[in-house]
């Protein structure tokens, strides 16, 4: 299944950070700010929601020193998260970028400091009732060569509702569900083996806010907010904002882990709190700190507390997390320590010129959470790399044209230790047919295997309204150990059709073949949002 496509209808949400507090100005409604906080392949997710005002298809500035240098559209979203796609862009994004967005749906909250609207238009806006949502239909069909088995046909439908202020009151709710059917097949003959249905609900809740106090209180099943590796669970939160500060408590439970289904088993309790500057895009730091505990019948699970540190100039971008394991009972008779640092993750970019930008950082997070529905191989190969250090520089002419070459070594995850060496080359936006190219080439040698990925892609997007792009790539691997060699190839065709602001159409054809096998998936999607 390919990214470009399954990422507009995943609920994609990367479970780090806290919301920044929304800001309205007398009048027209000034912007608000937020921050990239991961990137997956070509999505980039963002640390604010449908609660701070976004709605799909929504357009955002990415700002470098007090000026656009590249702009995002929101494909997916979730109260208090965001994913995106870029617009084509020379510029090369990373996490931490500061992001500029207008509201163009009420925020369920602001904060209390922002002071009195004096017009009756914005008052009438901050009370009228909004409901927002996406109803969709899905069939994926992935056919095996010949009569070899793993072949399934999948048809699913999914329904997304956000309301906002329901009935001019305090209260709104959150609904992202999704079914499917799974009808899997032995062998090319289509002999039925097993069939499975699936329904699974990401969010169930109700939320009841108080604009001029900054308020809001959600119960249900939700996202954690600024809890850092929390993710999903069914509770209370409460969260308070104001203009330089917030805090926010939430109590709950972890879904069952296979089928999210309700389960009292593990208990999870959490706070935290944030201390930033006016986020001006040109010079804005951050700190968020906090809190959490998790319980299985009674016993600890897991202790911990972490922090976040943002800050950004006009030459330069800091992110910055790290978790602290607190070693109580058993887990200080295992550790012999009472405390234990653990997941760390720091990215720097520092550019002295709009032509020239030098990166580096360093990951020892062992998961990485994020709900997303696909796979491909070049989000697999990250994937496996992704734990290390590294380091890159990138080369911008203007307007168009993008190169970049990055070192990589990695220290954990299925790579082992080893060292990778990247370079790409993007053209964006070229001519009246928006052409983009983007290439890629990347040498690695480890401990595991060694070997060299190559992928290419090209797309059109003459009208901002059919959007067509073909890509393909292969990878060579080779053992150490067994001196063997691997070959996998992959090639697809990818079309999105959108008819006005409601209807959304997508088509994807996507072939792999390797060790000798192959398969084809072909998915086609159709979703209707108000």
């Amino acid at each position: 299944m390919r990214a470009h496509d399954i990422r507009r209808l995943a609920c994609a949400m990367l479970l780090v950070t806290a919301a920044a507090p929304v800001g309205h100005a007398q009048g027209t409604p000034a912007p608000s700010w937020t921050r990239i906080t991961y990137i997956s392949g070509a999505t980039f997710y963002l640390e604010v929601g449908s609660k701070q005002g976004l709605t799909e298809q929504t357009s955002l500035d990415v700002v470098r020193g007090g000026v656009a240098v590249a702009r995002l559209r929101v494909t997916a979203l979730s109260s208090n998260r965001a994913a995106c796609e870029a617009l084509p862009s020379p510029v090369e994004l990373i996490v931490g970028d500061s992001v500029r967005f207008i509201a163009t749906a009420v925020p369920i909250a602001a904060p209390a400091s922002a002071g009195p609207t004096s017009s009756r238009r914005a008052t009438s806006r901050a009370t009228t009732p909004t409901l927002r949502g996406r109803f969709g239909m899905r069939y994926l069909v992935v056919s095996p060569d010949g009569d070899a088995a793993g072949g399934l046909t999948q048809p699913a439908y999914d329904v997304r509702l956000d309301g906002q202020r329901l009935g001019g009151t305090g209260l709104g709710l959150a609904v992202d569900a999704r079914a499917q059917r799974t009808q899997y097949t032995a062998s090319g003959s289509q002999a039925a083996r097993a069939s499975a249905n699936t329904t699974r609900v990401y969010q169930a809740s109700l939320s009841w806010s108080a604009p001029r106090a900054g308020v809001r209180l959600n119960a249900g099943r939700q996202l954690a907010g600024a809890l850092a590796s929390v993710g999903m669970f069914d509770g209370l939160a409460v969260d308070l904002d104001r203009r330089r500060w917030s805090a926010g408590a939430f109590a709950g439970s972890q879904p069952d882990a296979f089928s999210l289904g309700l389960s009292g088993r593990v208990r999870e309790y959490g706070a935290y709190g944030t201390l930033q500057t006016a986020a001006t895009g040109r010079r804005a730091t951050a700190l968020t700190v906090g809190g959490v505990g998790s319980y299985v019948a009674g016993a600890i699970d897991r202790e911990y507390s972490f922090a976040r540190l943002t800050t950004s100039g006009a030459t330069y971008s800091v992110y910055a997390t790290q978790e602290l394991d607190v070693n109580r009972g058993w887990r200080r008779a295992a550790e012999h320590t009472a405390t234990t640092p653990t997941a760390t993750f720091v990215s720097v970019q520092y550019s002295p010129m709009r032509a020239l930008s030098l990166s580096g950082g360093f990951d020892n997070r062992r998961s990485v959470r994020l709900y997303r529905d696909y796979q491909s191989p070049e989000l697999a190969f990250d994937d496996a790399f992704r734990e290390g250090t590294w380091a890159g520089v990138a080369l911008v002419a203007p307007r168009y044209a993008r190169l970049s070459i990055d070192r990589r070594d990695s220290r954990g995850g299925t790579s082992g230790e080893s060292g990778s060496t990247t370079v790409m080359g993007s053209l964006s936006g070229y001519s009246r047919l928006h052409l983009g190219l983007r290439a890629r080439g990347t040498a690695y040698s480890g401990s595991l295997a060694t070997g060299h990925l190559l992928s290419v892609a090209i797309e059109i997007d003459p009208w901002d309204v059919v959007r067509v792009e073909a890509n393909g790539g292969r990878r060579i691997s080779t053992s150490r150990g067994a001196a063997t060699t691997t070959r996998m190839a992959w090639y697809g065709v990818d079309a999105d059709i959108g008819i006005g602001r409601s209807l959304y159409i997508l088509l994807s054809s996507y072939r792999e073949r390797e060790a000798g096998a192959g398969s084809m998936q072909t998915y086609a999607s159709i979703s209707w949002r108000f």
